[in-house]
């Protein structure tokens, strides 16, 4: 070893250790500056080392790879959805819902309509749609509502037509209202057609500045699937109008604690409860119920007072049982005389073929006969038939 390679420290070279610097200094060692071409080797090694490590079969197996862009949804996408919903008559009478778990059963409710619901996206914000349609009393009369409605990002309404249709003794009631909010003041018509007769009405309502806000029966549906989605817990307030014309004071509440509801043949767990009340004059005018999935999906929907509710789910058809005739029921139960009866079958059916292809003239009779039937169109046949056949017997 050539000593010569090695010099002394000398006391001048060593600077003034700091506190925070301790660990970056040895006896007899100088400071230490990395280059700016020493730097990226550093970060080169680094990356290239990184880069050769492959994930484990366990981070496989966890992560979503098979995930697309499209299905990534942010919040606005999140709240765009499409649902069918089914109405029944509760036929046990209103409709309550205060147990720890409800169980809807097959003998409870009656099917008698259906209501759709949408929301789509536009460039400054959403368009809600929803119709509905079912029977009244033995089902003879029909009853429903259809509804259009846009509103802005911060679910501000911008414009919303809502009308209803009913029979009442035999006259057709049809109610319809407009609302547009142009520079915070909300347009009002409203009309109500009984037959040929019509009735309409106009006013202005100022809202400006107006708190909580100010949205109809669509923006309530795009608002509680909000809420929802964001996880709230609580109450929100917030003010719409009748189709009467009233303004009226409306509260939704979400309920922290979850429900398990099974409607016929679907169990659903950690339900969601929304409770929606409005108020004219701090009194209770209309009470709904609504049970979220924790995607913002309806289960049920219904209203206290009243023997009907909306639900997504819809008892599956019962297949059509095939009724025999008990003697037929009796020698098929037989093994052997069913048995005798195929072989029989099998025995006139080739019989049958073998006799037409021998005779292909009666291919012609046969198209003769069906081509009369169906030019005469005789209220019984079996005479006609046998007519038509001594007339041929006859001719030929």
């Amino acid at each position: 070893m050539d000593v010569g390679l090695f010099e002394p420290c000398k006391l001048e070279d060593i600077p003034a250790p700091r506190p925070e610097d301790a660990w970056e200094y040895k006896p007899c060692q100088k400071k230490f500056v990395m280059r700016p071409e020493d730097e990226i080797s550093v970060d080169s090694i680094i990356s290239a080392l990184l880069s050769q490590i492959e994930p484990t079969e366990v981070q496989f197996k966890e992560c979503q790879w098979d995930v697309t862009a499209k299905e990534m949804h942010n919040e606005k996408q999140a709240l765009l959805f499409e649902e069918k919903l089914y109405i029944s008559q509760v036929k046990t009478g209103p409709c309550k819902l205060i147990e720890e778990s409800k169980i809807f059963l097959e003998s409870e409710l009656k099917e008698v309509g259906y209501m759709k619901l949408s929301i789509e996206e536009s460039y400054d914000g959403y368009v809600v749609f929803s119709r509905s349609q079912m029977t009244k009393g033995k089902g003879k009369s029909m009853c429903g509502h259809c509804l259009r409605g846009k509103y802005d990002e911060k679910f501000v309404l911008i414009v919303e037509k809502r009308s209803e249709f009913d029979y009442i003794d035999k006259a057709r009631v049809e109610k319809n209202m407009e609302a547009r909010n142009k520079e915070n003041i909300l347009s009002v018509i409203r009309e109500t057609k009984i037959n040929a007769d019509s009735q309409k009405f106009k006013a202005e309502i100022n809202i400006k500045d107006r708190e909580p806000v100010f949205i109809m029966d669509g923006g309530v549906q795009l608002l509680m699937r909000h809420l929802i989605i964001n996880n709230f817990v609580g109450k929100f307030e917030y003010y719409t109008l009748t189709l009467y014309g009233k303004v009226l004071h409306g509260v939704i509440t979400v309920e922290k604690e979850r429900k398990k509801v099974r409607i016929f043949y679907r169990n659903f767990a950690n339900v969601i409860v929304v409770k929606n009340f409005k108020y004219f004059n701090e009194v209770a005018e209309e009470t709904s119920e609504t049970y979220f999935t924790s995607n913002g999906k309806i289960v049920l929907h219904f209203w206290p007072r009243y023997n009907y509710l909306l639900h997504a789910i819809r008892l599956p058809p019962k297949p059509k049982e095939r009724i025999l005739p008990k003697l037929e029921l009796m020698w098929k139960a037989d093994n052997l005389l069913f048995k005798h009866y195929q072989k029989k079958k099998k025995l006139t059916l080739e019989s049958a073929q073998c006799y037409l292809h021998n005779h292909p003239e009666i291919v012609d009779f046969l198209y003769d006969y069906i081509h009369s039937v169906l030019q005469k169109k005789p209220e019984v046949v079996f005479p006609f038939t046998i007519k038509f056949f001594q007339n041929m017997k006859n001719t030929y």
